[in-house]
């Protein structure tokens, strides 16, 4: 097997680091302790939570729960998502549906679908209106605080932001109301969003304000990143110099996915010795793959919008991005032009603000653009 797995979650064999904050975060379930995990995106979150929940399996002492809500778009999709979770649990499914059921055949009564690919069972409700969501909602609430009564649980909400777009009236007062009646159950609210986040947590005037204790997942640190990936070369018969893994850290910016996506890439050849050329030859073989799709980008966006995401990429971070100097040097109109481009492109998940900089998302487009 591949030990650079692009999968969330493979196994602590696969897993780098992160001791530190997978502790904290197994420390904070076993006080029941809410917390927000947030970074941004395919920097690790959802690998992060699963190793937690390995963890904490490995000493049976708690159930542990999943779901990403980024898809949804209104109660009811969190509704069936959540729903779904549950299903997935250790429990044989027949007996929790049984046990679920009990809950909800008093207002709804859930659907059972099976995955045509994985054979996997779903929950899915046939909500006509808010006032039977809420109640739904409510009757899983009970179904999860009575099997919390039996063994606490841990519950992990994946991009919880989402919730702000729903079309419900006050649906994280409704959240809320719900989550503090819950004993035995902690919640671990994950999300790439950070500004959306910690609106949602440190707004005084929000339900969910101060309700969590807060985790920002920066990257790896490149010595323990440095270490894991030469192990991982060496057990698979393949010699890696030190040169050739500090190149492979600085064309990813040890962006978890990226750095994995090259290492995927070089453990997969033929080559058994990788050096520096050999990590810059992939890496243009990838940006090369993946030229059609870049090239695609510029279909999507305005003339405006595409300049300054390739002033972006070229300067490889700025904060001054109304500055009559940057301007000038990339040839961009106004500073009005520029900020309506900035929301634009951040709005399209093409750029994210780390600090007082700004960045393109995808490490590898970023590569890409630079060449143009």
């Amino acid at each position: 097997m591949n030990p650079f797995t692009l999968k969330d979650y493979a196994g602590p064999e696969y897993f780098c680091n992160r001791k530190s904050e997978t502790e904290k975060i197994v420390n904070a379930a076993q006080n029941q302790r809410n917390l927000t995990l947030s970074s941004i995106r395919k920097m690790g979150k959802t690998g992060l939570i699963h190793h937690v929940f390995h963890q904490l399996s490995e000493i049976n002492e708690m159930d542990t729960v999943y779901f990403d809500i980024y898809h949804t778009e209104s109660l009811s999709g969190f509704i069936n998502k959540l729903g779904t979770s549950l299903l997935a649990e250790k429990e044989s499914w027949p007996e929790k549906v049984k046990r679920m059921t009990k809950y909800f055949i008093r207002h709804i009564r859930p659907t059972i679908t099976f995955d045509g690919l994985t054979g996997l069972p779903a929950l899915s409700f046939n909500i006509e209106n808010e006032s039977s969501g809420i109640r739904t909602l409510e009757d899983i609430f009970g179904f999860l605080a009575e099997r919390s009564n039996e063994k606490p649980m841990i519950v992990a909400i994946d991009e919880f932001q989402q919730i702000v777009n729903y079309p419900e009236n006050n649906i994280e007062a409704l959240l809320r109301v719900n989550i503090q009646k819950l004993q035995n159950v902690s919640f671990i609210f994950s999300g790439s969003d950070k500004q959306l986040l910690a609106s949602m947590f440190t707004d005084a005037k929000k339900p969910f304000y101060q309700s969590t204790e807060w985790m920002y997942l920066e990257e790896i640190p490149q010595d323990d990143y440095s270490i894991f990936i030469k192990e991982k070369f060496t057990s698979g018969f393949i010699l890696i110099d030190d040169e050739a893994v500090k190149e492979i850290l600085r064309q990813t910016h040890s962006h978890t996915y990226y750095v994995q996506f090259l290492c995927n890439k070089l453990y997969g050849s033929d080559i058994k010795e990788i050096t520096v050329e050999t990590v810059k030859q992939t890496l243009s073989d990838i940006l090369e793959e993946n030229d059609v799709y870049y090239s695609e980008y510029r279909n999507l966006l305005t003339k405006q919008q595409w300049n300054l995401l390739l002033a972006l990429a070229r300067e490889e971070g700025i904060s001054q991005v109304t500055s009559s100097s940057f301007i000038h040097k990339h040839n961009l109109s106004n500073a009005a032009t520029i900020r309506r481009g900035i929301k634009s492109l951040m709005d399209k998940n093409m750029i994210y603000k780390k600090g007082i900089k700004y960045y393109v998302y995808d490490v590898f487009f970023a590569k890409w653009l630079k060449r143009l």
